[in-house]
């Protein structure tokens, strides 16, 4: 099942109207950063072509970029509507492109474009749909490739909380502010971990597993385990030829 959050905000617009009908839970929160969050820390920003007009004049668009490319693991802009609307709009549509080449380029946001709200929910479903295909294909703890370099406490504090399941770097970041400890963040209810923007209930249920059940071992069968049927059934037969 497709899950997406979006901000509450969001409720005034038709996206998550059209998701639902599509077959989506849209779950609504108040969200940091972002207007949906549509996997884990990959968030997407949508404007209008009239709002991001007005967000890039009046500063909240270079702001907004600057708090998803540090907040979210990953992140997009989506812009909705007609981009030549911008001459209409204002005489300073340059300025506007402009921004959207510095969102690309230098923020590292990367921009699709979508003709309205139903083409915005098509690819929000899309793309949820295909990273959730992609990481059952992936081994359930997303661990950190490489050690922290230096022996900064901070540092080895977000790569051991890294190694939790599904849990980034920045993400990890969020649990060790939100709970002030490895410990915590490791003695944490499913509810509590739910609440970290970034962790889904389900996410956050498999942690809690993960830290809290018994460990039971990997079972591994012994030789005999593997032989013990075919030297039985020579026996047999030694026995019946005698």
């Amino acid at each position: 099942m497709v899950k997406i959050y979006a901000d509450f905000r969001e409720r005034e617009s038709e996206v998550p109207k059209y998701l639902s009908e599509m077959g989506v839970t849209v779950v609504f929160r108040q969200l940091d950063v972002g207007d949906y969050v549509i996997a884990e820390g990959v968030v997407a920003e949508r404007k209008s072509v009239g709002d991001l007009a007005k967000s890039v004049f009046d500063g909240r668009f270079f702001d907004q970029l600057s708090r998803l490319a540090r907040v979210a693991d990953k992140c997009f802009l989506v812009v909705e509507g007609d981009l030549g609307r911008l001459r209409y709009l204002t005489s300073r549509y340059g300025a506007v492109l402009a921004a959207l080449y510095y969102s690309s380029i230098v923020s590292r946001v990367p921009v699709v474009y979508t003709e309205g709200p139903r083409h915005t929910a098509e690819l929000l479903k899309y793309l949820s749909t295909k990273l959730l295909e992609s990481s059952r294909t992936l081994s359930a703890a997303s661990v950190p490739r490489g050690k922290p370099r230096g022996m900064k406490v901070g540092e080895w504090q977000i790569y051991v909380v890294s190694a939790l399941p599904g849990v980034g770097s920045k993400t990890a970041e969020k649990l060790l502010r939100r709970f002030g400890s490895v410990r915590r963040v490791f003695e944490a209810s499913p509810a509590e971990l739910a609440s970290v923007e970034g962790v889904s209930e389900e996410r956050a249920g498999f942690i809690y597993r993960v830290l809290n059940e018994p460990y039971v071992g990997r079972r591994t069968k012994s030789l005999s385990e593997f032989t013990g049927g075919e030297h039985h059934q020579k026996g047999s037969d030694r026995e019946g030829s005698g």
